[in-house]
């Protein structure tokens, strides 16, 4: 309501409107005034008033017809009856229709404002209380939004976020937390953490983050396995909520699943220790001949001392061979990489590389069967990838092989793919080992192997090659019979 009130007198008696005229004007009141119900349902449309003295028996349109109309339009509005005929019928008649009171005629000015006075405090109320309650709609709708907000942040987060008020009673989560602690349905507000979480020592950090010598800090970090078929490793960081007073109110654990960052440490692990075993090794026997050499150790017996350097070259092709495998590797996984591919012939490369290797095998009395024959289909692939792939399968089954042994090379147009396959009649593979054959840094740990170099890269490179040109490869092996490697490229048309 405006600070000065603003009434309207609706009476068709001159003497009772300017009369209240002046009794509301010297109390500071606006005030206008209408002959009739037509004249006075005009100016309520047109103007906003705070409070209504409406006379019932009217021309045009009478008191009760006015009152009924203004409710209608504006329920707001204080009506108060100003009749000479007040009776208990009429006095029902005007509250039906929304009147707060009435005035008897004849009245004194106090009696007047008496009632007027009345009407405009139940109107401040009203506002008042209306404007409370859209107030607190209004906040309602903010917290709600607000509640809404924290939960669809919270709910999105990639990391797990689990909390627990101070009975250590679960309060909020999010679905992260839920996969990466397999919790399903035992998640319920309200349940004990310990009776929903399976991790005990995920419970123990969180009853240690509690306990009054953690006080002094302010986050517990701790890894987590969580077990089960599906196991991850979690970074569990767990601080407790404090008030004003520094007492506890519950514990928040964010859960950061870091399963792959420790698969990545492994390997970088597995991959220094395997680089600083297999130089030192070639490393030490190298500084080991050529000491022995300048020294004159060996004796001057020339075929002796010539057999030192050979194996000195051979250690040193076996070095060069590491630094390549970790070069491809580097360069494979590099983002600026390009790889060139073209319409290729395959038959011409494995023949070359085959070539490559006949003095090896020739050395452990290996036969090579080839079996290339001419007018293959062509492939789209990266020539130097295709060359890289021939050479460390086929590299493979001579390091492999038995004495005396077999390699056999064979191209073949299957359908619509080009059929690489290169078999020996080696070592073979134990069938517990094929699963892992393509991982990185991985060999076979056999007798058999342990004086065989290598990496454990050759075939991870490969693989990746056959996945980049979109091909597929296989493995069949059986232990102390041999092992056959197929790839099937798709081929390319000519157009």
């Amino acid at each position: 309501m405006a600070e000065t009130p603003h009434i309207l007198v609706v009476d068709d008696e001159r003497g009772i409107r300017e009369g209240c005229r002046r009794i509301f004007e010297a109390e500071g009141f606006r005030v206008e005034v209408a002959v009739d119900g037509q004249e006075g349902l005009a100016k309520v449309e047109a103007g906003a008033f705070d409070l209504l003295l409406v006379d019932l028996m009217m021309p045009v349109m009478g008191g009760l017809e006015l009152m009924e109309r203004v409710h209608a339009l504006a329920p707001e509005i204080v009506m108060i009856v100003i009749t000479g005929f007040a009776t208990i019928e009429t006095a029902v008649d005007a509250m039906k229709r929304g009147a707060y009171d009435y005035v008897p005629k004849p009245f004194t000015p106090d009696q007047l404002l008496a009632v007027v006075n009345r009407g405009l405090e139940k109107r401040r109320l009203s506002l008042q209380t209306a404007q409370l309650l859209a107030e607190r709609d209004r906040r309602l709708l903010e917290v709600a939004g607000e509640r809404s907000k924290l939960r669809t942040i919270v709910n999105s987060m990639a990391d797990g976020v689990l909390v627990t008020n101070r009975d250590r009673q679960i309060a909020l989560w999010n679905p992260a937390s839920v996969r990466m602690l397999d919790l399903g349905d035992a998640i319920q507000a309200g349940r004990p953490v310990s009776e929903a979480v399976p991790q005990a020592a995920l419970l123990e950090v969180m009853a240690r983050a509690l306990a009054p010598e953690s006080a002094q800090f302010t986050t517990l970090s701790q890894e987590i396995e969580t077990g089960g078929s599906d196991r991850r490793t979690l970074m569990a960081n767990v601080s407790v909520i404090r008030d004003e007073n520094a007492e506890a109110l519950g514990v928040v654990s964010i859960l950061r699943d870091i399963t792959q960052q420790k698969e990545i440490d492994r390997l970088k692990s597995q991959f220094v220790n395997m680089v600083a075993h297999e130089l030192r090794a070639p490393l030490g026997a190298i500084a080991g001949y050529l000491s022995a050499y300048l020294s004159s150790a060996a004796g001057n017996d020339p075929a002796f001392n010539r057999q030192m350097l050979e194996r000195s070259l051979q250690r040193t092709q076996a070095l060069t061979e590491l630094v390549n495998d970790l070069l491809h590797v580097a360069k494979l996984e590099s983002r600026s990489f390009v790889r060139r591919k073209e319409r290729l012939d395959v038959a011409p490369l494995a023949r070359a590389t085959l070539e490559l290797f006949k003095s090896q095998a020739a050395g452990r009395r290996l036969t090579i069967e080839e079996h290339i024959p001419e007018g293959l289909p062509r492939i789209e692939a990266d020539r130097s990838e295709i060359e890289l792939l021939l050479t460390n399968l086929i590299a493979n089954a001579v390091k492999y092989n038995v004495e005396g042994g077999k390699i056999a090379v064979g191209l073949k147009a299957e359908g619509p793919t080009l059929v690489i396959r290169i078999a020996d009649t080696g070592i073979g593979i134990a069938s517990e080992d094929l699963p892992h054959l393509f991982e990185e840094f991985f060999r076979v740990q056999r007798s058999e192997t342990q004086y065989i170099t290598g990496t454990g890269l050759g075939l991870a490179i490969v693989r990746r090659i056959v996945e980049a040109n979109f091909g597929r490869i296989a493995v069949d092996s059986r232990l102390n019979e041999g092992t056959a490697f197929t790839i099937s490229f798709p081929i390319q048309e000519d157009h």
